[in-house]
């Protein structure tokens, strides 16, 4: 059985907000899902469906994509929000400066205050980080990680995947993964000390490579845990066990 560490049941791609997904997750081999959040309205959704479901569980934050969202009031609401015991990190959260138009000093902003909140709260945190590692990594040199986090979906070099491992961060691998041209992932997959690695789908999107251009579900991690495997030259099960391992160490209200 594997947990899928990271993905979006509720989004409208899926008609029936992820009934089904829930209803076929042994069949599936899954023996829980993260269902992380991107705004309030998400991360409201991701706790009530944690609420009603054995096997989910909820992180509540803010995407890079809306930082001005990001207020003390919304702060105020995570807080309360992160009370209930299955709600396991703040985010994601981060940087994203793939699109022509962003606001740099905001997402900074967004950052920092859900960085202080996850800190005050003792809870580890999820990083969403696209071409922003300069920015980033001066964020991480200055700051300490006790409860620990996770690289969402890394897609960087093994130098900047160095540089979360020492400040205690996990890497967490999605369908890109699997795709042909993906040669320097897979040699950071190869990299990753094994009790700092886990899988996910970010579904429904970044599906892997037998079906691009498709929804993603949360099944298909177990195509990420396949190349891992190949990649490093050991069982499915074993690959199976260490992140499910580390998944619940990371997301440790996962029971």
């Amino acid at each position: 059985m594997l947990i899928d560490s990271h993905a979006h049941i509720y989004d409208e791609q899926y008609a029936d907000g992820g009934k089904s997904i829930i209803a076929d997750m042994e069949k599936d081999g899954l023996s829980a899902i993260v269902c992380v959040g991107c705004d309030l309205e998400s991360s409201l959704t991701c706790v009530e469906l944690a609420r009603n479901n054995k096997n989910i569980y909820a992180s509540v934050g803010v995407h890079p994509y809306y930082p001005e969202t990001v207020t003390n009031e919304l702060i105020d609401k995570f807080r309360a929000l992160s009370e209930e015991d299955k709600v396991v990190a703040i985010g994601e959260f981060g940087l994203d400066y793939h699109h022509e138009v962003y606001d740099r000093d905001a997402q900074i902003r967004a950052m920092e205050m859900q960085y202080d909140l996850a800190r005050e709260l003792k809870l580890p945190m999820i990083f969403h980080v696209r071409e922003a590692t300069g920015d980033f990594t001066e964020f991480l040199r200055s700051r300490e990680f006790p409860e620990s986090g996770v690289m969402h979906c890394y897609s960087g070099s093994v130098e900047t995947a160095d540089i979360c491992l020492k400040k205690n961060l996990y890497i967490s691998f999605g369908g890109k993964l699997t795709y042909s041209n993906s040669r320097n992932l897979s040699e950071v997959a190869k990299h990753v000390p094994l009790d700092r690695l886990i899988v996910e789908t970010d579904a429904p999107y970044l599906s892997p490579s037998h079906c691009i251009g498709q929804i993603n579900y949360p099944k298909n991690v177990a195509y990420v845990r396949d190349k891992i495997a190949e990649l490093r030259g050991m069982e499915k099960e074993e690959i199976d066990r260490i992140t499910v391992d580390n998944t619940k160490r990371l997301f440790f209200k996962i029971v």
